[in-house]
């Protein structure tokens, strides 16, 4: 069984390397992170928690188990001519051995599958063959003080992921300090296929950091990437 927050779609893929691409999106419940600006806290930040982050969820109403199954037959009752789709949390990679299972049928159905990680598992060779595109996105130290840097880098993780070509990385940037934290990682684990992201939960915050994120692309050799859903729907589920 998995255990799933929500499934909707179709929708654009707001960020990355596939932004405007038409895609299902499954989202799965449970992240061993805590990030103080994550605009999908009702995946993990549950009633009772001490965390940073104010916003907080009842599990019982967003955790839901589902078999592969299950799973499959609400893609296609979405829409069934949609055969991308990205997987993303919370953390998916703490649900492999499920998720491998439902990757299986998905390939045989002909879905492009995208995965969205933070980077803290090493995903296995037999899950890693299954995906065709990992979207991985370290957490620096604008993260908060609930994610110390031994939870947020796990060096096996990150040099598994950075030997994948298929593998794209995502950083979530404003400051100059974030930056310098970006390269020293972007070095050290030789890390290619590299976008900034402006930090922001709302259009306004998007729209104002945009550009100094952009001129830190172009300096450094980056990509650039947008938060399309944001900018078009604002900081709403679903879309």
């Amino acid at each position: 069984m998995l255990i799933i927050n929500e499934i909707y779609g179709p929708v654009s893929q707001g960020e990355g390397k596939s932004a405007g691409k038409q895609v299902m999106f499954i989202r799965t419940s449970g992240c061993n992170l805590a990030c103080n600006y994550c605009d999908t806290p009702y995946t993990w930040n549950w009633i009772g928690t001490p965390f940073v982050h104010p916003d907080k969820f009842d599990v019982r109403k967003e955790s839901h188990k589902m078999s592969v199954a299950e799973v499959i037959a609400k893609l296609r009752e979405l829409s069934p001519k949609t055969k991308s789709v990205v997987v993303s949390g919370g953390e998916p990679l703490l649900q492999q051995s499920g998720l491998r299972e439902l990757f299986m049928s998905l390939t045989r159905l002909g879905y492009w599958i995208e995965v969205e990680t933070n980077g803290t598992q090493v995903p296995s060779p037999e899950f890693s063959f299954l995906v065709d595109q990992f979207n991985c996105s370290p957490k620096l130290t604008n993260s908060g003080p609930d994610n110390p840097l031994y939870k947020r880098e796990i060096s096996k993780a990150l040099q598994t992921l950075a030997s994948l070509p298929k593998t794209c990385f995502k950083f979530v940037v404003i400051t100059d300090t974030d930056l310098n934290e970006t390269l020293a990682l972007v070095e050290k684990y030789k890390m290619g296929n590299v976008y900034l992201m402006p930090e922001g939960r709302t259009r306004e915050e998007q729209i104002a950091r945009q550009d100094q994120v952009h001129e830190m692309c172009l300096k450094h050799g980056f990509h650039f990437s947008p938060r399309l859903h944001i900018l078009e729907h604002g900081n709403v589920r679903g879309v």
